[in-house]
């Protein structure tokens, strides 16, 4: 009688889990976007939501919770009730940054929540100016063993990943290379079209390449699509690899059939050409995921920033 209870009980909770499968979700989901309107975050939230609303049968409401570098919105969601129908979009600085310039956030985006794909990624752009006689990452190496301490790179602020990706390549090379922190990467690009610094490293120069002001040495990661000539830093550099990415979570505690169903839109969602094109438009790749990759990818993600965080001795604002 008890092995028949038992039975009974597993047969009850695989019934309960199908039937959960093929109902989720029965009304709204809200995608919580831990930043203000406008940006890549956002940009990349609400072209994966029209899409994943369509294959879901329900609206996918965007919730903007902009604040504290991504973490009060990620803080939210994490507390959120884990039924399924609160979503987040993270990225490289509210997932591993924010938590490791401030430990003390409340939440641990490793144990509070629960990956479900990645969405996209993207090289971060290393750019010169046209007159400047830089014109790859080996001209970028020469000249910083030539003069140590007079190459100057600018990012787009302290300890963001443009900063992070500078110091990885000053610590793989031994390159002495200035860095020149800006409240932005706009204005970063300003000073470099003034010829105030020899160098940015920064994601949002794409346009300004494209558009002949700017010329692109060479790109953190992989090559990107809307780059294709532009090599990778890792091509010169072995082992070099720097990307930003951006990824859908929910709370910890999400029922597996939904995180299951969203995972799987969300796969055949990146693969879709038109959501490919838009993406690489912006210089970004479409980037599709099992929930598994994606908690693999944070915790080595999280392992890196923090040994280089260690390493280069990087104070945060």
């Amino acid at each position: 009688m008890k092995a028949l209870r038992l039975l009974i009980a597993a047969t009850a909770c695989l019934c309960a889990s199908a039937v959960g499968a093929q109902t989720y979700p029965s009304h709204p989901v809200k995608l919580i976007v831990p930043y203000p309107p406008g940006g890549n975050t956002d940009i990349v939230a609400r072209l994966y939501a029209q899409k994943l609303s369509e294959r879901l049968g329900q609206p996918v409401v965007i919730d903007n919770r902009g604040g504290a570098a991504g973490t009060l919105g990620m803080g939210i969601a994490a507390k959120s009730p884990s039924d399924g129908y609160t979503l987040v979009v993270g990225d490289l600085g509210s997932l591993v940054i924010g938590p490791i310039a401030k430990p003390g956030l409340g939440y641990d985006p490793q144990k509070d929540l629960a990956p479900v794909s990645l969405l996209a990624t993207v090289s971060i752009v290393v750019t010169a100016n046209p007159r400047s006689e830089l014109r790859s990452m080996a001209d970028v190496l020469a000249k910083a063993k030539a003069q140590p301490g007079k190459l100057t790179a600018g990012t787009g602020g302290q300890a963001g990943p443009g900063h992070l990706a500078l110091e990885l390549l000053r610590l793989t090379t031994g390159a002495d290379i200035l860095h020149v922190p800006f409240k932005g990467g706009a204005a970063a690009t300003t000073a470099l079209l003034g010829e105030q610094i020899d160098l940015v490293i920064d994601g949002t120069a794409i346009g300004q390449v494209k558009g002949g002001k700017l010329r692109a040495i060479a790109v953190t990661g992989p090559r990107l699509p809307a780059l294709p000539d532009v090599p990778g830093i890792g091509e010169t550099v072995k082992g070099y690899e720097f990307t930003n990415w951006w990824g859908i979570l929910a709370p910890a505690g999400t029922p597996p059939a939904a995180i299951h169903r969203v995972s799987q839109e969300l796969l055949a969602i990146a693969a879709l050409p038109d959501v490919r094109e838009k993406l690489t438009d912006l210089g970004l790749a479409a980037r599709g995921s099992s929930p598994q990759s994606f908690a693999d990818l944070l915790r080595g993600e999280t392992d890196k920033v923090a040994k280089i965080v260690k390493d280069a001795a990087i104070k945060f604002d």
